[in-house]
């Protein structure tokens, strides 16, 4: 039921002419946003959201752009209508209508600080004076909760974590008082303790000054936390849209319930596979003549197979969609069982004892000179079993990652000993460890920045098997085909680059050569962070086949609990280089007990509008210390909402809670010593 739109989208169509093709980015679609309303616009990359935002506000070029019909009234104005660069659509962007930009650090000047971008546009839009706009911004930054904001009006971006830079972008779109706030993957880049403030301060803004919210996201977590209504987005199209209680409690399209499958919860079944979605978003070179889902649906019908294009249909008050199908239900389709591990039985791989990673701060040009450390790893003791997967989690800046490369010893220890398959790496020269390294491989975060753009595929996966002598001649051609098949790929891709595959195969690339030398153990740093929900589910379910398979281990590195918890035997969260609570997944999520571990598991969504606003939410203030200067005490007392005097002055220990489950806390290791 419409309330007095602010912003009314009717049959919005954009192509881009590029010089052999044209490709139809935005396929006809129409959506309003009321007053004071929060709504989201979902659905995988490539499925035109951030194209239909911009083609509203104008802000693609033209050529190739084309917007080829369509209106978007706004104030009975049709920005449509408007010239790209007039003084009209200049004056609704950015003092009506702003936008959250997805990355804070490439949104941002670094030239200016942050004050002065603030105030551009509050002079540009609002014709106020220096000191005028000076106050108006000290009052912006106070709202979205900066300390100090007097002092800091004055800083670059460089001196604000990536979480502050994100809170300057909203003073910013909040400094003209607009009618609408788009928020563009705005959270997606940062870590979810930081994710939970920002959407919550966003959240909260709406409800207090009227401002109506797009959220454009493909995290279905994040709308049933905060969306009033939803708009599920693919190839371009509007395939389903309602109140996100009805979509996500009784979804009507199949691609809604293929999103809603592929997600790892944190009220899952642990013992289920995901559900992926089968296949790739299709290729918008043509205008779509039949449901563009069609080839990757499991719930097809008979009229799907018709050149027939289905338009949205109410099958409720306020509930469309765009199906054929009227019996789409929201029912898990049975998935390939996971074999849980267990670990108590097995050998150790891999042992972690009272390791310590410290950096020097050089000061001086030439004649350098040793003034401090930074302590980047602290006397962290982790066991990893063949065959099994440790998940270890924690905020970006934790140590998580440089734990991970010095057990590769790609940094020499400072102190402490890594004993891999009863060898102490800490000991051995370069050329062992060179050779040792066949047996623990890295998969990254990023698929594409780690696979060399010069090389085909075939010469990518088949590197390893050449530097540590595996195969040759027709043996390597042979292995590089087996490991393309057993990842997935058909071997006709080894020919091509990495730019020519999607994100999710690239990923897949990632892993096949990482096996090419039968490890016996692959450290996971982050590999699916970057990726869509359901190529996501498509890369944990193939990780998991693996280790069945090869019976490999995992280190898991990762900040989302959600994968974890679903992949993870074992769990150890981090904190500022210091290891706050291990344990089996059952008892971090049946039974955290670390404040830190709580505020995590707090933080990361589920996808229920029921669970979501029945649970009890305790959201981390502040952001993470600098290394250089990591508090007394123990390292979590400046954030923790249960922190006591005696916390600033005494360092807790990693001490046994209950069996198989350690935690370092001061207040929780009383408890348990008085128990």
């Amino acid at each position: 039921m419409e309330n007095n739109p602010v912003l009314r989208v009717e049959n919005l169509k954009t192509e881009f002419n590029l010089r052999n093709r044209n490709v139809y980015a935005v396929n006809g679609v129409s959506f309003h946003i009321n007053a004071g309303e929060i709504v989201g616009l979902v659905g995988e990359s490539g499925c035109g959201k951030s194209v239909t935002n911009m083609s509203v506000l104008r802000l693609l070029a033209s050529p190739p752009a084309r917007i080829t019909s369509g209106s978007a009234w706004f104030d009975d104005k049709d920005l449509l209508q408007c010239e790209p660069d007039g003084d009209l659509i200049r004056s609704v962007r950015g003092g009506e209508i702003s936008i959250i930009f997805q990355e804070p650090m490439t949104s941002l000047n670094p030239v200016l600080t942050v004050g002065e971008q603030i105030a551009e546009s509050l002079r540009l839009h609002k014709g106020m004076s220096r000191g005028e706009a000076r106050a108006r911004v000290i009052e912006l930054m106070k709202m979205v909760r900066i300390p100090d904001a007097e002092s800091r009006y004055g800083q670059y971006p460089h001196q604000f974590s990536g979480g502050m830079c994100q809170r300057i972008m909203i003073a910013m779109a909040l400094s003209c008082e607009p009618k609408i706030l788009i928020a563009d993957e705005a959270t997606t880049a940062l870590d979810v303790t930081i994710q939970a403030q920002i959407l919550d301060l966003l959240s909260e803004i709406a409800h207090k000054t009227g401002i109506s919210v797009l959220i454009i996201t493909h995290n279905l977590g994040i709308i049933a936390r905060y969306a009033d209504r939803i708009y599920v987005l693919y190839a371009g199209c509007v395939c389903e849209s309602g109140s996100a209680d009805r979509l996500f409690k009784n979804p009507k399209h199949a691609y809604t319930v293929g999103l809603l499958n592929a997600i790892p919860r944190l009220d899952d079944d642990k013992s289920r596979s995901l559900v992926p979605i089968d296949g790739i978003p299709p290729n918008l070179e043509e205008t779509p003549t039949r449901c563009p889902f069609y080839p990757r649906c499991n719930m097809r019908v008979t009229q799907c197979e018709q050149e027939i294009l289905p338009q949205l249909r109410e099958v409720e008050d306020g509930h469309l969609t765009a199906c054929f199908n009227e019996d789409v239900r929201h029912i898990v389709p049975v998935a390939e069982e996971k074999l849980t591990t267990e670990v108590r039985e097995q050998e150790t791989l891999l042992e972690v004892k009272e390791l310590k990673m410290y950096f020097p701060i050089l000061r001086g040009a030439v004649h350098k000179k040793k003034i401090g450390d930074v302590k980047a790893v602290e006397s962290v003791s982790l066991t990893l079993k063949k065959g099994a997967t440790l998940g270890l989690v924690g905020e970006s800046g934790c140590g998580k990652t440089t734990v991970a490369k010095t057990i590769l010893r790609l940094y020499k220890p400072t102190a402490g000993s890594i004993l891999f398959d009863g060898k102490d790496l800490t000991g051995l020269s370069r050329k062992e460890m060179r050779s040792l390294r066949k047996d623990i491989q890295f998969i990254f975060q990023d698929p594409f920045g780690s696979l060399d753009p010069r090389q085909k595929i075939g010469d990518i996966i088949g590197e390893p098997l050449i530097i540590h002598n595996l195969a040759s001649g027709d043996a390597y051609k042979s292995r590089v085909v087996e490991l393309l098949r057993m990842v997935g790929i058909d071997p006709s891709f080894r020919a091509r680059y990495p730019h020519e595959l999607s994100g999710g195969q690239r990923q897949r690339i990632g892993i096949a050569r990482a096996l090419a030398s039968e490890p016996k153990l692959i450290i996971c740093d982050e590999p699916v962070s970057a990726l869509d929900v359901s190529v996501q589910a498509q890369i944990l379910n193939l990780l998991e086949k693996l280790q069945r398979e090869l019976g490999l281990a995992y280190l898991f590195i990762a900040h989302d609990l959600s994968v974890v918890r679903h992949i993870s035997d074992e769990v150890a969260v981090m904190y500022l280089g210091h290891l706050v609570e291990t344990g089996t997944w059952q008892n971090l999520y049946d039974n955290p007990q670390h404040p830190y571990t709580k505020s995590l598991l707090s933080a990361i969504p589920i996808p229920d509008t029921d669970i979501e606003r029945q649970r009890n939410r305790e959201i981390l203030k502040g952001d993470i210390p600098s290394v250089l200067n990591i508090p007394t005490g123990c390292c979590f007392h400046t954030r923790c909402p249960v922190a006591r005097p005696e916390c600033a002055q005494r360092t807790p220990k990693l001490l046994p809670f209950e069996e198989n489950h350690f935690v370092s806390c001061l207040l929780v290791n009383t408890q348990a010593t008085t128990s």
